[in-house]
């Protein structure tokens, strides 16, 4: 083995010692003339594949649009559709575009998450879009003897006596998105039942609103008109009223309510400049008002009955020194026109004082309704008001409450007419952070509801769970 391995070795070192061959001048030049074809050539498949994408992406394009336009046709001639949002607080991205991939022969591949509706393409929004963030409000209650019901007038009042019944409230989805740094959009789309046990969508708030700063901002839409002070500081989510119901001065038109508490228009707002530590705020609205017809849907949201709009002019103030202390003002003003009688004008005045901390709430309210038919000396006046008491000792907030309203007979606006008054008490239990218990007693006097029922002593005892998600 040795003598073989010292037999190879002159022969490698034989062939370690031949020198490379030179590389001739030809050989460098044939080399660059290689790479250069090679770049040419590259170049040229670049720009066929960028020309190619170019041609891809028109065609998508064309094709999103023209979807999205016989989408758009399709929606006008079925009419409007409403689907009900989902119930997350989450954001809602937007749908991601449907590619269609071909395969080596030629025709489209059809894998299952391919297979969507041409209706599912939907023009990418620049940066994704704004972010949809929605809250939701539910509550559930038990309801025993006619004044019990928190979400329509004193059942008493329709003449007939209610039942001991379990009631579904309002479903209500409060949905917001920013726009911009001053853009905003808000609404809130409640489900609820009424007393024909049916259930109803109604788009009770629908606001765009641009806020320049402290001292303005301008809403358009459907909104809260700002007569008094609960109207503006609590909407459709029980969960956060103290109570199991609005006071019955507030509750809304198309369950007995006798004021305007939504319109369809532009509102305005801001704080007097100069006016900080008083904090001096003014608010300004015009919108359609209220329908001149008692027993047609009280708030126009598409077509007025009447040329003249309605306006409202509001003033409160929110002092930094008492903080939780507001006191303020309104005025609003309307002129009607109820089929078979001259026109109705209508004007109203409230004022209030509250004092909210999260440990007292103390609520005070009045309201005037005024009511003239044209060519009459007659005004029809009806005053209502309430006082609300109550104090938090760690989960648990007792409360009490005083309503009147008192609508004289022959009003030619007003649904109810009579006399309304009376106490409620209750007990408000937050035995978690988002989810209360309540139990109320109210006790109901009323007085010439109508010819036949000439007065009477209503009771009601109202249990309710109300949450938010």
């Amino acid at each position: 083995m040795v003598g073989v391995i010292a037999a190879c070795m002159p022969v490698a070192a034989q062939q370690n010692d031949i020198p490379p061959k030179p590389v001739t001048a030809e050989q460098v030049q044939m080399l660059l003339d290689r790479l250069a074809s090679d770049e040419v050539r590259i170049k040229e498949l670049e720009n066929k594949l960028a020309g190619q994408q170019h041609i891809d992406t028109k065609d998508s394009a064309a094709q999103t649009v023209d979807i999205k336009t016989l989408e758009n046709r399709s929606q006008t001639a079925a009419g409007p559709a409403t689907a009900p949002a989902p119930a997350t607080a989450t954001p809602i991205p937007a749908p991601a575009p449907v590619v269609a991939s071909t395969s080596p022969l030629g025709s489209p591949s059809t894998s299952p998450d391919d297979m969507s509706s041409p209706h599912d393409h939907m023009i990418e929004l620049p940066g994704g879009g704004p972010t949809l963030k929605i809250r939701g409000f539910f509550d559930m209650d038990l309801g025993l003897g006619s004044d019990a019901n928190p979400l329509i007038f004193p059942e008493a009042a329709y003449g007939v006596s209610a039942h001991n019944t379990f009631q579904a409230g309002e479903f209500d989805l409060f949905m917001s998105s920013k726009l911009s740094d001053r853009l905003s959009f808000v609404s809130e789309l409640v489900v609820g039942s009424d007393p024909t046990n049916e259930w109803g969508l109604d788009i009770e708030r629908l606001q765009l609103t641009y806020k320049r700063n402290k001292y303005f901002e301008i809403s358009g839409g459907r909104y809260h008109t700002a007569i008094g002070y609960y109207n503006t500081a609590f909407h459709h989510g029980t969960w956060f009223q103290t109570a199991t119901g609005r006071p019955f001065m507030y509750f809304f038109e198309d369950s007995g309510g006798l004021l305007p508490v939504h319109n369809v228009g532009v509102t305005t707002t801001g704080l007097v400049p100069g006016t900080d530590k008083l904090g001096l705020h003014w608010v300004a609205e015009g919108g359609n008002g209220r329908s001149s017809n008692p027993f047609a849907a009280p708030v126009q949201n598409f077509l007025a009955d009447k040329n003249h709009k309605a306006y409202n002019f509001a003033g409160y103030i929110a002092p930094e020194w008492v903080r939780g202390l507001q006191i303020g003002t309104s005025y609003y003003r309307d002129r009607m026109v109820p089929v078979g009688i001259p026109h109705v004008q209508q004007d109203i005045r409230s004022v209030y004082a509250v004092y909210i901390t999260p440990t007292w709430e103390f609520m005070n309210e009045a309201v005037e309704l005024n009511n003239r038919i044209d060519g009459q000396q007659h005004v029809y006046r009806t005053p209502m008001g309430y006082t609300q008491l109550s104090r938090k000792f760690g989960m648990y907030r007792p409360y009490i409450r005083y309503q009147y309203v008192n609508s004289p007979a022959g009003d030619p606006v007003n649904i109810y007419t009579g006399r309304y008054t009376g106490p409620s008490a209750g007990l408000r239990i937050d035995f978690a952070d988002y989810a209360a218990f309540k139990l109320q007693y109210n006790r109901l006097y009323q007085r010439s509801i109508t010819p036949v029922l000439d007065s009477t002593t209503a009771n009601g005892l109202d249990a309710q769970i109300a949450f938010t998600f």
